[in-house]
């Protein structure tokens, strides 16, 4: 057998994926960019929060805070945070800002809530054991700011708008409808209400079965993005101070860091994404799989690559393992039999490119294989060796495969779709 071995539940203890194909067919690992860099010294994310793009050093910003607002990105994202709290939290307590008037809110956007267990995950222990930590909740505790450009009600969060000292911390990704993320998303959708989401992602982007999508939306389509120029109408409403927007190797540690104001660090990191996340895209695959890591709780994300290189009659093999299932979505979820979010679409699209699609899981949700291709094209299959007995029925001897360590971050090399 050839082994591959793959990053796995990141959420869960970090422990590698490997998986079994049989020697008969041609099997390749696509490698990433970031692969192997190193990631940035403590000395060094210390030292790009005195050395921001566009603004003050955080020092500067802290001298004047009165009580501050530390937005954290949510469990759809693979930061991990206490990287960068950590030495934020010695800045502003350096300035002489007390515990009690630091508060952590993790920016769910309509992502539903989170636990205490999921604050831990992201800020460590001892962060939650001492600052207040609170979810966001998308439809109440809203003060309203008045509209952007495009029309779009700016609803944000009560909490973060009572602190005179806002600061994001997030990571950059590939993003289907933005181009990437990161910047002012951390207040919209991050901390913003459910109407400002709504008219953003839907009125704005044209994202929602009674809408027809944006020309400048799309994946990497980002500088005239008119959805994230909205976000960044509202950011700017909000006060957003300070940002950190990572860049990720495959182990979720940061090889680059800007800081500064929100524009300026989301553009450099949208940059540095573009270039460490790209990843080998061989053509006219018989079998892909696309593996999910940084993205798991959203598994579906992988299937862009994936499409990419699968051969129209090809097979795409989607693991997802988060434990926790797919993340709870308040505007394009699906909320029971016939029943959905607000710009959710009940109709059930084919795959865009492959004949077959298997979900590889032990932890099976039936919701979930709901809506990804035709139920005839869609297959839930628990055990990976099963996974592959099934593939033997459709591909046999020499039959090439490519496994994409991970989907939900690599950029294809050669983008077809």
């Amino acid at each position: 057998m050839t082994e591959v071995t793959v990053p796995n539940l990141q959420w869960f203890g970090d422990k590698p994926l490997t998986l079994e194909f049989p020697d008969e067919w041609d099997v390749k690992r696509c490698m990433m960019a970031c692969e192997g860099q190193p990631p940035l010294s403590e000395a060094e994310i210390k030292a790009a929060l005195e050395n921001p793009l566009g603004t003050r050093p955080l020092s500067k910003l802290a001298e004047t805070a009165d009580e501050v607002a530390i937005l954290i990105d949510d469990m759809t994202r693979p930061t991990r945070s206490h990287q960068y709290v950590e030495p934020i939290l010695e800045v502003l307590h350096g300035a002489g800002i007390p515990v009690d008037n630091i508060r952590f809110i993790m920016a769910t956007g309509a992502h539903g809530t989170v636990s205490r267990l999921d604050f831990v995950k992201k800020l460590g222990d001892d962060v939650v054991a001492d600052y207040q930590c609170y979810n966001h909740n998308p439809y109440e505790y809203l003060d309203h700011l008045g509209e952007t450009s495009r029309g779009t009600p700016v609803y944000v969060n009560s909490e973060v708008m009572s602190c005179d000292l806002k600061i994001g911390v997030g990571t950059v990704l590939f993003h289907r409808l933005m181009g990437f993320s990161g910047g002012g998303k951390i207040i919209l959708p991050g901390v913003a209400g459910l109407d400002t989401i709504e008219h953003n992602h839907g009125s704005v982007g044209g994202f929602g079965p009674q809408f027809t999508a944006h020309e400048t939306t799309g994946y990497l389509k980002h500088e005239n993005n008119v959805m994230r120029m909205d976000c960044e109408e509202a950011a700017r409403l909000a006060g957003l101070d300070f940002k950190l927007d990572s860049v990720l190797n495959l182990e979720r540690n940061p090889i680059e860091l800007y800081t500064g104001d929100f524009v300026e660090t989301q553009r450099h990191a949208a940059k540095g994404v573009d270039r460490w996340h790209r990843c080998e895209s061989p053509k006219e695959m018989d079998i892909v799989v696309a593996n999910s890591y940084m993205r798991e709780n959203e598994a579906n994300i992988g299937m862009w690559p994936a499409y990419n290189s699968v051969k129209e009659d090809g097979t795409i093999v989607l693991i997802g393992n988060d434990m926790n299932g797919e993340i709870v979505h308040w505007i394009f979820g699906r909320h029971g039999k016939n029943r959905g979010a607000r710009l959710w679409s009940s109709k059930r699209r084919p795959l865009r490119r492959g004949k077959r699609l298997i979900i590889h899981s032990p932890y099976k949700m039936r919701s979930y294989d709901m809506k990804l291709g035709l139920p005839e094209q869609t297959t839930w299959i628990r055990d990976w060796d099963e996974v592959i007995e099934a593939l033997k029925s459709e591909h046999g001897k020499g039959s090439k495969v490519a496994v994409i360590p991970d989907g939900t971050s690599c950029i294809p090399d050669e983008i077809t779709i």
